[in-house]
């Protein structure tokens, strides 16, 4: 009995000891549960539900998820892209990753590499819905796209395009950024992980609310991001960003791969030719005289077109100091006086890889995402050797570039040109039925006059900010001189919203009967709100009426299922039909317009050259 007893008590004890240690694991499941269910510290979702039912956009303030005090996060957002929450069963559905080049900037939405590849493939698959959903955001890196994927994975993508590298050091979280928390790429992460629990984030919300700013956001975008603004080649904070962009994306592509979901990730392309490096390396005392004295023959012998002479003083200034950036950089403008342009790439983008301030990706970014993209099964899309054959000497520089790495629209143009291509020639797509060849695409790019004005104007603001200038100066626009400059400027100042200022350019072209622009910014204003019938049928009716309807019947076959009772979209998709050969599908919907009102006049008298004998409406 004794013995009985004593076992009976060791089992109570341990049974109590058990409950003593579960029991705080149980107290946080319960408060967990709590918290979820009265919706209090809800992490902020990548996407919420959109202006129309039945559709979903990314959240315009997904960027606060990764600040403690909210009012310290950047001004800045992906581009409101509409989808449909329920997925279609025909459908095509793209999500785009990224930072400001995969978002289009200086232009916005309708220069982004997502917005030209969703009209390339609305030509190619004319009768599937396409979606191409843009999650990219200014200043964020690969911490923001891993932070993502899990939703991503969540809306069924038959595909993630990826463009990321160049906010790797400081970017949102970046080692150098003063927009960082200063933790391990691992800390970091972890971080991020726990943020998604209701208890941990409403944590955060608290101290957020309570702490006092320790940030304020003056400044360019650019300014507020540079933290650490001189990374030397090497050093221990450039190691840091390489395993920070290794580990990340290598996760993210894993992620993606376990779901089987395809992915599409760009080299990192970036101005090689005409953007002097922004820090070179400091010269030290016993090289600065030699090395400038040889700098000033340089420039004499480059002002005469002297390419010998000039060759020899770079060589020297290599010579004299090999870790500085302008050394290279003006050997390679030595070299491609002498007309070597593969020499003249191979110092351009040395002195890249050597200027201090990190807002290029150095070129062993580019071995990270091919080695990554290899081990995970994703598909290499070489956005790089794109922009460089399409350059003179091969040689990226300002006849594609506007800045320092965004493109101009011929650039952007030629990005999605080659992530369309990688996606067709996956075949996981399917085989395209309609016309995409690259000149066809290139007339109908979705940029508008007034995006090509502000996209001017935003650059031009940039430019002259810092680093670009020394200290920034104010800039302003031009005066209007006509109708839509006023319009472009009401824009870019922010006294409209862009389909505000699309929609009072559309009265300005109706009235000019610009048909060109017509159909761009009716096309543009239909694809950014697919939930509207009247920018849908109004470009496809202008296709139709501009001798397009193939082009023209996806716009209005969206404005009659969006306005099923409306005769008069029905009856234009009817003439679309008809215009195309499709004499069956126009009669089908002639049918439907005098089901709906028998007395329409127009319907017995298009049926009846479609199909003799029928002018009745039996």
């Amino acid at each position: 009995m004794n013995r009985q007893n004593g076992t009976r008590a060791a089992r109570s004890r341990r049974y109590v000891y058990l409950s003593y240690v579960l029991l705080p694991f149980i107290l946080v499941g319960i408060l967990e549960g709590i918290l979820r269910l009265t919706n209090v510290g809800t992490r902020t979702p990548l996407f919420v539900a959109a202006p129309a039912t039945g559709y979903l956009q990314p959240n315009e303030a997904v960027i606060k998820r990764f600040f403690f005090r909210p009012d310290e996060a950047p001004q800045v957002r992906p581009t409101a892209t509409y989808f449909l929450e329920t997925k279609p069963e025909d459908g095509i559905r793209i999500v785009v990753q990224g930072a400001s080049t995969a978002a289009g900037f200086p232009f916005g939405r309708a220069a982004s590499p997502g917005a030209m590849l969703r009209q390339r493939l609305q030509r190619g698959f004319p009768e599937r819905t396409v979606e191409v959903i843009d999650t990219a955001i200014p200043a964020v890196n690969s911490f923001a796209l891993l932070n993502f994927a899990d939703e991503i994975v969540d809306i069924e993508p038959d595909a993630v395009v990826i463009y990321v590298g160049h906010n790797e050091f400081l970017g949102i979280l970046g080692v150098g950024s003063a927009l960082g928390t200063g933790l391990s790429p691992e800390l970091n992460r972890l971080v991020l992980d726990l943020r998604r629990f209701n208890l941990v984030e409403a944590g955060f919300q608290v101290y957020g609310a309570a702490a006092a700013a320790s940030r304020k956001g003056t400044g360019t975008l650019m300014e507020q991001m540079a933290g650490q603004k001189e990374i030397p080649y090497g050093s221990q904070w450039f190691a840091e960003g390489h395993r920070q962009f290794r580990e990340n994306l290598t996760l993210l592509l894993e992620t993606y791969r376990r779901h089987r979901i395809p992915v599409f990730i760009g080299t990192l392309a970036s101005n090689e030719k005409d953007q002097p490096p922004f820090i070179p390396t400091d010269l030290t005392m016993s090289v600065a005289t030699p090395w400038n004295d040889a700098r000033r023959s340089f420039v004499a012998a480059m002002a005469t077109g002297d390419g010998g002479a000039a060759t020899m003083e770079a060589s020297q200034l290599v010579k004299l100091a090999p870790e500085n950036a302008m050394s290279w950089y003006l050997q390679g403008k030595a070299e491609l006086l002498k007309d070597r342009s593969a020499e003249a790439r191979h110092a351009f983008l040395k002195a890249k890889d050597l200027d201090q301030l990190r807002f290029r990706a150095p070129e062993s970014f580019n071995d990270i995402v091919r080695s990554a993209a290899l081990e995970n099964d994703a598909t290499l899309v070489d956005v790089q050797q794109a922009l460089a054959l399409a350059s003179p000497d091969r040689v990226i520089g300002g006849e594609t570039m506007l800045d320092h790495l965004h493109p101009d629209v011929e650039g952007y143009f030629l990005m999605a040109d080659a992530f369309f291509n990688a996606l067709v020639g996956s075949g996981s797509l399917g085989e395209p039925s309609g016309d995409v060849d690259p000149d066809t695409a290139r007339s109908d790019i979705p940029v508008t006059e007034i995006d090509r004005l502000v996209g001017r104007w935003r650059i031009e603001r940039s430019l002259h900010g810092w680093p670009f200038a020394e200290s920034g100066q104010p800039y302003s626009p031009p005066a209007p001189k006509n109708k839509i400059q006023g319009i472009a400027r009401a824009w870019y100042e922010g006294r409209v919203s862009w389909d505000e200022a699309m929609s009072q350019a559309l009265d300005v072209y109706v009235a000019e009967m610009n048909t060109g622009e017509i159909i761009r910014v009716a096309t543009g204003l239909a694809m950014a709100y697919p939930y509207r019938p009247a920018p849908a049928y109004l470009a496809g009716s202008t296709l139709l009426t501009a001798g397009d309807p193939e082009r023209a019947l996806p716009f209005l076959q969206r404005a009659s299922e969006l306005e099923p009772d409306d005769t008069g979209y029905l009856f234009t998709l009817a003439e679309a039909f008809a215009a195309a050969g499709r004499t069956a599908d126009a009669l089908v919907v002639l049918d439907r317009v005098l089901k709906i009102d028998p007395g329409d006049s127009r319907a017995p008298v298009l049926k009846g050259t479609l199909r003799p004998g029928s002018a009745t409406g039996d």
